[in-house]
């Protein structure tokens, strides 16, 4: 059993000082692995479970990598999406919690990422632990490609020791979506909008 967040604390308690990829600037891997902790702490105050699908419609913002190692922590699947406009009339995408900017549509069950969101991270329950996930439990979703996709824990850390560098999991080649199958992750990936 496994969870690709552990290559997120793995890195952080070798090199805690190293800036944190896709973080921008100010946040180090150790500054990553609290805010993801505390992610992950209010995800399962919330009521988010193991398995449970957590949408990520914020892409390019510098919650993004927090946002999606949180919601690996909590064993959840984090499932990355773009921004929808707020006269879009939009179908349930399964999930239990979704992180969106204030330019969208918001429902009761989203949270709203703005500026200040990371700053506010600090009041959220620390859960520093891992929730441990089957090698064949999904891991990440993506619902805004042409064909969607999905990486179970063990694909995302098999392409991740192949791209040889351990934090570029939000970079992941493209998901399996069927048998021999694969369709490009686009942009909200990376999450450099």
């Amino acid at each position: 059993m496994t969870n690709l967040a552990r290559v997120l604390t793995d890195a952080a308690r070798t090199h805690p000082e190293r800036p944190a990829p896709g973080a921008g600037p100010v946040l180090t891997l150790a500054d990553l692995d609290e805010l993801s902790a505390r992610v992950a702490g209010g995800l399962l105050a919330h009521g988010v479970r193991p398995g449970d699908r957590v949408e990520l419609a914020v892409p390019g913002l510098p919650a993004l990598p927090v946002l999606y190692y949180g919601a690996l922590r909590a064993g959840a699947v984090a499932v990355l999406s773009r921004p929808r406009p707020r006269l879009l009339v939009v179908g349930p995408t399964g999930a239990r919690l979704r992180f969106a900017t204030g330019d969208e549509a918001q429902t009761a069950s989203t949270v709203r990422v703005g500026p200040e969101f990371l700053g506010q991270l600090a009041f959220w329950p620390l859960r520093p632990g891992i929730v441990e996930r089957a090698d064949d439990d999904p891991a990440v979703a993506v619902e805004d490609t042409a064909a969607g996709g999905a990486y179970t824990h063990g694909e995302a850390r098999e392409a991740v020791a192949r791209l040889g560098a351990p934090l570029r999991a939000p970079g992941l080649p493209a998901p399996r979506t069927g048998p021999g199958d694969t369709a490009p992750l686009g942009r909200a990936v990376g999450g450099t909008g």
